[in-house]
Protein backbone atom coordinates (compact mmCIF):
# COMPACT_ATOMS: atom_id res chain seq x y z
CA UNK A 1 0.00 0.00 0.00
CA UNK A 2 2.54 2.09 0.51
CA UNK A 3 4.53 1.73 -2.46
CA UNK A 4 0.77 2.77 -4.44
CA UNK A 5 0.59 5.99 -2.36
CA UNK A 6 4.32 6.67 -3.04
CA UNK A 7 3.52 6.12 -6.57
CA UNK A 8 0.49 8.64 -6.97
CA UNK A 9 2.86 11.47 -7.02
CA UNK A 10 2.63 13.70 -10.13
CA UNK A 11 5.08 16.69 -9.68
CA UNK A 12 7.13 18.01 -6.63
CA UNK A 13 7.99 21.76 -6.50
CA UNK A 14 9.63 24.09 -4.38
CA UNK A 15 7.32 26.32 -2.44
CA UNK A 16 9.77 29.48 -2.98
CA UNK A 17 10.11 29.47 -6.35
CA UNK A 18 7.13 27.22 -7.79
CA UNK A 19 10.24 25.85 -9.95
CA UNK A 20 9.61 21.59 -10.57
CA UNK A 21 12.31 19.41 -9.35
CA UNK A 22 12.31 16.16 -11.94
CA UNK A 23 11.23 13.38 -10.70
CA UNK A 24 13.95 10.83 -11.64
CA UNK A 25 13.54 7.98 -8.79
CA UNK A 26 11.19 7.21 -6.17
CA UNK A 27 11.62 4.74 -2.94
CA UNK A 28 10.73 4.06 0.50
CA UNK A 29 13.40 3.48 3.55
CA UNK A 30 12.27 1.46 6.91
CA UNK A 31 15.26 2.83 8.78
CA UNK A 32 15.63 4.41 11.93
CA UNK A 33 15.89 8.32 12.57
CA UNK A 34 17.14 10.53 15.67
CA UNK A 35 14.74 13.46 15.11
CA UNK A 36 12.18 10.55 16.29
CA UNK A 37 10.51 9.99 20.07
CA UNK A 38 10.69 6.69 19.40
CA UNK A 39 13.46 3.89 19.05
CA UNK A 40 10.92 1.54 16.44
CA UNK A 41 12.23 1.88 12.40
CA UNK A 42 10.29 4.14 10.75
CA UNK A 43 8.90 5.11 6.96
CA UNK A 44 11.06 7.12 4.75
CA UNK A 45 10.71 8.84 1.41
CA UNK A 46 13.74 9.18 -0.74
CA UNK A 47 13.55 11.37 -4.01
CA UNK A 48 16.29 11.03 -6.59
CA UNK A 49 18.50 9.40 -4.00
CA UNK A 50 17.41 12.50 -1.47
CA UNK A 51 15.73 11.72 2.09
CA UNK A 52 12.61 14.06 2.07
CA UNK A 53 12.25 15.75 5.83
CA UNK A 54 9.22 16.91 7.70
CA UNK A 55 11.00 20.57 7.30
CA UNK A 56 11.77 20.73 3.33
CA UNK A 57 10.15 23.37 1.60
CA UNK A 58 8.63 21.25 -1.22
CA UNK A 59 4.57 21.32 -2.47
CA UNK A 60 3.94 17.65 -3.94
CA UNK A 61 0.81 17.06 -6.35
CA UNK A 62 -0.39 14.08 -6.27
CA UNK A 63 -3.86 11.65 -7.48
CA UNK A 64 -6.07 10.47 -4.14
CA UNK A 65 -6.06 6.80 -5.01
CA UNK A 66 -10.01 6.43 -3.85
CA UNK A 67 -11.06 9.55 -5.64
CA UNK A 68 -8.43 10.40 -8.27
CA UNK A 69 -8.59 14.19 -7.50
CA UNK A 70 -5.75 16.14 -7.46
CA UNK A 71 -4.34 17.52 -4.32
CA UNK A 72 -1.20 19.85 -3.38
CA UNK A 73 0.22 18.91 0.39
CA UNK A 74 3.34 19.47 1.86
CA UNK A 75 6.19 17.32 2.34
CA UNK A 76 4.87 16.54 6.28
CA UNK A 77 1.86 15.57 5.05
CA UNK A 78 2.47 13.40 2.71
CA UNK A 79 4.91 11.57 4.84
CA UNK A 80 2.07 11.53 7.42
CA UNK A 81 0.45 9.47 4.97
CA UNK A 82 3.17 7.16 4.18
CA UNK A 83 3.77 6.50 7.53
CA UNK A 84 0.40 6.13 8.45
CA UNK A 85 -0.73 3.73 5.18
CA UNK A 86 -3.34 6.07 4.34
CA UNK A 87 -4.73 5.97 1.12
CA UNK A 88 -7.21 8.73 1.34
CA UNK A 89 -6.87 12.34 0.91
CA UNK A 90 -8.91 14.99 2.82
CA UNK A 91 -11.71 15.14 0.58
CA UNK A 92 -12.38 11.95 0.67
CA UNK A 93 -11.62 11.29 4.51
CA UNK A 94 -14.60 14.43 4.53
CA UNK A 95 -17.17 13.00 2.43
CA UNK A 96 -16.72 9.39 4.27
CA UNK A 97 -16.97 11.79 7.89
CA UNK A 98 -20.17 13.02 6.26
CA UNK A 99 -21.55 9.69 5.17
CA UNK A 100 -20.89 7.97 8.84
CA UNK A 101 -22.54 11.42 10.13
CA UNK A 102 -25.82 10.85 7.59
CA UNK A 103 -25.63 7.01 8.39
CA UNK A 104 -25.59 7.48 12.49
CA UNK A 105 -28.36 9.95 11.94
CA UNK A 106 -30.65 7.51 10.55
CA UNK A 107 -29.51 4.66 12.12
CA UNK A 108 -30.32 3.60 15.62
CA UNK A 109 -27.52 3.18 18.82
CA UNK A 110 -28.36 -0.88 18.45
CA UNK A 111 -27.13 -0.94 14.68
CA UNK A 112 -23.96 1.68 15.44
CA UNK A 113 -22.72 -1.20 18.19
CA UNK A 114 -22.91 -3.92 15.70
CA UNK A 115 -20.89 -2.25 13.08
CA UNK A 116 -18.42 -1.82 15.87
CA UNK A 117 -15.65 -4.43 15.68
CA UNK A 118 -15.08 -6.36 18.71
CA UNK A 119 -11.74 -6.52 20.88
CA UNK A 120 -11.25 -10.13 18.99
CA UNK A 121 -11.79 -8.62 15.80
CA UNK A 122 -9.52 -5.70 16.48
CA UNK A 123 -6.92 -8.40 17.94
CA UNK A 124 -7.46 -10.62 14.76
CA UNK A 125 -6.52 -7.10 12.52
CA UNK A 126 -3.68 -6.47 14.76
CA UNK A 127 -1.67 -9.59 14.20
CA UNK A 128 -2.48 -9.42 9.83
CA UNK A 129 -1.08 -5.84 9.92
CA UNK A 130 1.79 -6.63 11.84
CA UNK A 131 2.41 -9.13 9.45
CA UNK A 132 2.74 -6.60 6.31
CA UNK A 133 5.71 -5.05 8.79
CA UNK A 134 8.99 -5.94 7.30
CA UNK A 135 11.03 -8.43 8.86
CA UNK A 136 13.49 -6.26 11.06
CA UNK A 137 11.13 -4.29 12.40
CA UNK A 138 8.97 -7.77 13.71
CA UNK A 139 12.09 -8.71 14.61
CA UNK A 140 13.40 -5.80 16.69
CA UNK A 141 9.62 -5.76 18.32
CA UNK A 142 9.77 -9.41 19.12
CA UNK A 143 13.36 -8.82 21.06
CA UNK A 144 11.98 -6.24 23.09
CA UNK A 145 8.53 -7.19 23.81
CA UNK A 146 7.10 -9.86 26.18
CA UNK A 147 5.45 -12.55 23.93
CA UNK A 148 2.72 -15.17 24.62
CA UNK A 149 5.76 -18.00 25.56
CA UNK A 150 7.41 -15.45 27.51
CA UNK A 151 3.83 -14.64 29.72
CA UNK A 152 3.23 -18.51 30.05
CA UNK A 153 6.54 -18.65 32.03
CA UNK A 154 6.12 -16.22 34.28
CA UNK A 155 2.64 -16.21 34.80
CA UNK A 156 2.43 -18.69 37.84
CA UNK A 157 4.50 -15.70 39.64
CA UNK A 158 2.30 -12.98 38.62
CA UNK A 159 -0.39 -12.38 41.16
CA UNK A 160 -2.40 -9.64 40.17
CA UNK A 161 -2.02 -6.44 37.92
CA UNK A 162 -2.79 -2.85 38.75
CA UNK A 163 -1.60 -3.12 42.09
CA UNK A 164 -4.51 -5.59 43.25
CA UNK A 165 -7.37 -4.30 40.90
CA UNK A 166 -7.14 -7.29 38.94
CA UNK A 167 -6.36 -10.37 40.48
CA UNK A 168 -7.69 -12.99 38.17
CA UNK A 169 -5.09 -13.95 36.65
CA UNK A 170 -6.42 -17.04 35.20
CA UNK A 171 -9.26 -16.05 33.18
CA UNK A 172 -7.23 -13.14 31.46
CA UNK A 173 -5.63 -13.26 27.67
CA UNK A 174 -2.78 -12.12 26.62
CA UNK A 175 -2.47 -10.78 23.62
CA UNK A 176 1.27 -9.86 22.95
CA UNK A 177 0.37 -7.95 19.58
CA UNK A 178 -2.35 -4.56 19.32
CA UNK A 179 -2.48 -2.18 17.62
CA UNK A 180 -2.27 1.29 19.59
CA UNK A 181 -2.76 4.82 17.86
CA UNK A 182 0.39 6.18 18.58
CA UNK A 183 4.10 6.07 17.78
CA UNK A 184 4.42 2.22 19.23
CA UNK A 185 2.06 1.36 16.55
CA UNK A 186 1.66 -1.93 18.36
CA UNK A 187 1.60 -2.73 22.36
CA UNK A 188 0.43 -6.32 24.23
CA UNK A 189 -2.87 -6.27 26.03
CA UNK A 190 -4.40 -8.13 28.37
CA UNK A 191 -7.91 -9.31 27.87
CA UNK A 192 -10.59 -9.81 30.45
CA UNK A 193 -13.48 -11.96 28.43
CA UNK A 194 -15.59 -12.09 31.40
CA UNK A 195 -16.27 -8.29 31.41
CA UNK A 196 -14.93 -8.03 27.88
CA UNK A 197 -12.10 -4.79 28.70
CA UNK A 198 -8.72 -4.76 27.32
CA UNK A 199 -5.81 -3.06 30.43
CA UNK A 200 -2.02 -2.84 30.28
CA UNK A 201 0.55 -5.15 32.39
CA UNK A 202 1.36 -2.08 34.68
CA UNK A 203 2.24 -2.29 38.04
CA UNK A 204 1.56 -6.25 38.91
CA UNK A 205 2.40 -7.86 41.90
CA UNK A 206 4.88 -10.23 41.79
CA UNK A 207 5.77 -13.62 43.68
CA UNK A 208 9.75 -14.19 44.15
CA UNK A 209 10.92 -17.59 43.10
CA UNK A 210 13.55 -17.41 46.48
CA UNK A 211 12.04 -15.66 49.33
CA UNK A 212 8.40 -16.30 48.09
CA UNK A 213 7.72 -12.34 48.79
CA UNK A 214 4.98 -10.47 47.45
CA UNK A 215 6.18 -7.11 45.76
CA UNK A 216 5.16 -4.80 42.80
CA UNK A 217 7.09 -3.60 40.18
CA UNK A 218 6.58 -1.48 36.95
CA UNK A 219 5.62 -3.62 34.29
CA UNK A 220 6.16 -8.04 33.06
CA UNK A 221 8.16 -6.10 30.38
CA UNK A 222 10.84 -6.33 32.94
CA UNK A 223 11.40 -9.92 33.38
CA UNK A 224 11.27 -10.54 29.79
CA UNK A 225 15.05 -12.07 29.54
CA UNK A 226 14.95 -13.09 33.20
CA UNK A 227 15.28 -17.12 34.53
CA UNK A 228 13.84 -16.75 37.57
CA UNK A 229 11.55 -14.02 39.01
CA UNK A 230 13.42 -12.04 42.32
CA UNK A 231 12.59 -9.58 44.16
CA UNK A 232 14.56 -6.47 44.75
CA UNK A 233 16.45 -7.65 47.74
CA UNK A 234 17.15 -10.67 46.15
CA UNK A 235 18.18 -9.65 43.16
CA UNK A 236 20.46 -6.89 44.51
CA UNK A 237 21.73 -9.72 47.19
CA UNK A 238 22.91 -12.01 43.88
CA UNK A 239 25.01 -9.68 42.29
CA UNK A 240 27.28 -10.37 45.30
CA UNK A 241 26.55 -14.15 46.27
CA UNK A 242 24.05 -16.90 44.86
CA UNK A 243 21.42 -17.18 47.23
CA UNK A 244 20.00 -20.05 48.50
CA UNK A 245 16.87 -21.44 50.28
CA UNK A 246 15.54 -23.49 52.98
CA UNK A 247 12.80 -24.47 55.59
CA UNK A 248 13.03 -23.70 58.48
CA UNK A 249 10.83 -25.64 61.47
CA UNK A 250 7.54 -24.13 60.18
CA UNK A 251 8.05 -24.94 56.91
CA UNK A 252 9.01 -21.59 56.07
CA UNK A 253 10.98 -20.22 53.02
CA UNK A 254 14.14 -18.27 54.68
CA UNK A 255 17.30 -17.52 52.43
CA UNK A 256 20.91 -17.71 52.90
CA UNK A 257 24.45 -17.12 51.06
CA UNK A 258 27.25 -18.76 52.19
CA UNK A 259 28.14 -21.74 54.21
CA UNK A 260 28.11 -20.54 57.76
CA UNK A 261 24.86 -19.28 57.38
CA UNK A 262 23.86 -23.05 56.79
CA UNK A 263 25.99 -24.40 59.37
CA UNK A 264 24.01 -21.43 61.57
CA UNK A 265 20.40 -22.72 60.30
CA UNK A 266 21.12 -26.16 60.93
CA UNK A 267 22.27 -25.52 64.80
CA UNK A 268 19.00 -23.77 65.03
CA UNK A 269 17.09 -26.36 63.99
CA UNK A 270 19.22 -28.74 66.16
CA UNK A 271 18.32 -26.51 69.09
CA UNK A 272 14.45 -26.64 68.24
CA UNK A 273 15.15 -22.75 67.58
CA UNK A 274 12.57 -21.67 64.87
CA UNK A 275 14.80 -19.26 62.39
CA UNK A 276 13.10 -16.52 60.28
CA UNK A 277 14.50 -14.19 57.62
CA UNK A 278 15.62 -11.28 59.09
CA UNK A 279 13.68 -7.10 58.47
CA UNK A 280 14.96 -4.38 55.92
CA UNK A 281 16.01 -1.23 57.97
CA UNK A 282 16.06 2.15 56.03
CA UNK A 283 19.47 3.98 57.11
CA UNK A 284 21.31 7.25 55.31
CA UNK A 285 24.92 7.01 54.12
CA UNK A 286 26.17 9.87 52.17
CA UNK A 287 23.24 11.55 51.90
CA UNK A 288 21.45 8.74 50.19
CA UNK A 289 18.77 6.46 51.58
CA UNK A 290 19.60 2.26 51.78
CA UNK A 291 18.56 -0.61 52.91
CA UNK A 292 20.57 -3.27 55.08
CA UNK A 293 18.95 -6.62 54.79
CA UNK A 294 19.53 -8.56 58.48
CA UNK A 295 20.44 -11.72 57.44
CA UNK A 296 18.50 -13.57 60.36
CA UNK A 297 15.74 -12.56 63.47
CA UNK A 298 14.74 -15.61 65.81
CA UNK A 299 12.10 -15.80 68.83
CA UNK A 300 10.99 -12.17 66.98
CA UNK A 301 13.34 -10.15 69.15
CA UNK A 302 16.81 -11.00 68.80
CA UNK A 303 18.27 -10.35 64.97
CA UNK A 304 21.37 -12.36 63.73
CA UNK A 305 23.77 -11.02 61.56
CA UNK A 306 26.14 -14.02 59.82
CA UNK A 307 29.77 -12.31 58.60
CA UNK A 308 33.26 -13.98 56.69
CA UNK A 309 36.10 -11.75 56.76
CA UNK A 310 35.26 -11.23 53.14
CA UNK A 311 37.20 -7.99 51.35
CA UNK A 312 33.94 -6.40 50.30
CA UNK A 313 32.80 -6.20 54.78
CA UNK A 314 36.53 -4.98 55.15
CA UNK A 315 36.04 -1.85 52.68
CA UNK A 316 32.39 -1.16 54.66
CA UNK A 317 34.06 -1.23 57.75
CA UNK A 318 36.99 1.13 56.12
CA UNK A 319 34.37 3.88 54.63
CA UNK A 320 32.44 3.69 58.09
CA UNK A 321 29.47 2.36 55.95
CA UNK A 322 29.66 -0.75 58.64
CA UNK A 323 29.40 1.31 61.51
CA UNK A 324 25.96 3.39 59.96
CA UNK A 325 24.41 -0.28 59.17
CA UNK A 326 25.24 -0.67 62.47
CA UNK A 327 23.62 2.16 64.22
CA UNK A 328 20.68 1.90 62.30
CA UNK A 329 19.63 -1.91 63.30
CA UNK A 330 20.63 -0.91 67.05
CA UNK A 331 17.69 2.01 66.60
CA UNK A 332 15.63 -0.55 65.11
CA UNK A 333 15.46 -2.69 67.96
CA UNK A 334 15.13 0.34 70.32
CA UNK A 335 11.78 1.63 68.35
CA UNK A 336 10.60 -1.62 67.81
CA UNK A 337 10.83 -3.24 71.37
CA UNK A 338 13.41 -5.78 70.42
CA UNK A 339 15.91 -7.08 73.05
CA UNK A 340 19.42 -7.97 70.92
CA UNK A 341 21.85 -7.81 67.48
CA UNK A 342 24.07 -10.48 67.48
CA UNK A 343 27.66 -10.28 65.15
CA UNK A 344 28.98 -14.03 64.47
CA UNK A 345 31.70 -14.53 62.93
CA UNK A 346 33.96 -17.50 62.27
CA UNK A 347 36.08 -16.38 65.18
CA UNK A 348 34.00 -15.78 67.65
CA UNK A 349 31.34 -18.33 66.64
CA UNK A 350 31.76 -21.02 70.08
CA UNK A 351 31.25 -17.81 72.03
CA UNK A 352 28.96 -15.73 70.19
CA UNK A 353 26.50 -19.26 70.12
CA UNK A 354 26.80 -19.91 73.84
CA UNK A 355 25.90 -16.42 74.76
CA UNK A 356 23.10 -16.71 72.10
CA UNK A 357 21.68 -19.94 74.19
CA UNK A 358 21.78 -18.28 77.67
CA UNK A 359 19.81 -15.05 76.00
CA UNK A 360 17.95 -17.71 74.68
CA UNK A 361 17.04 -19.23 78.36
CA UNK A 362 16.61 -16.11 80.04
CA UNK A 363 14.00 -15.30 77.18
Amino acid sequence: MREEILNTIIEIKEKKTQSNIPILKKELLFESSKYSSIKNNIWHVLINDIKMKKTSDYLILYSCLSCKQMNTVSTTQFLRKIRQCKPNCFQCQLTNHNQCINHNQKNSNKEKTKDKLSYQELYQESLKEFELYPEDYKNSYRLSHLLTEDYQRIKPNIISFENGKYINIQDYEYWSIYKVNNQMKFSSVLYDPKDNRLFKDNQPIMKCDHCEKHWRCKSLKVFKNCYKILCTDCKLCNKTFKIRTIRNLNHELIMYQSKLELKFIQWCENEGIIVNNGPNIEYTFLNKKHKYRVDFQIMNTILIEIKDFHIWHKNQVASGLWETKVDATQKYIKNNGLKKYFFITPNNWNQMLTELSNEIKRS
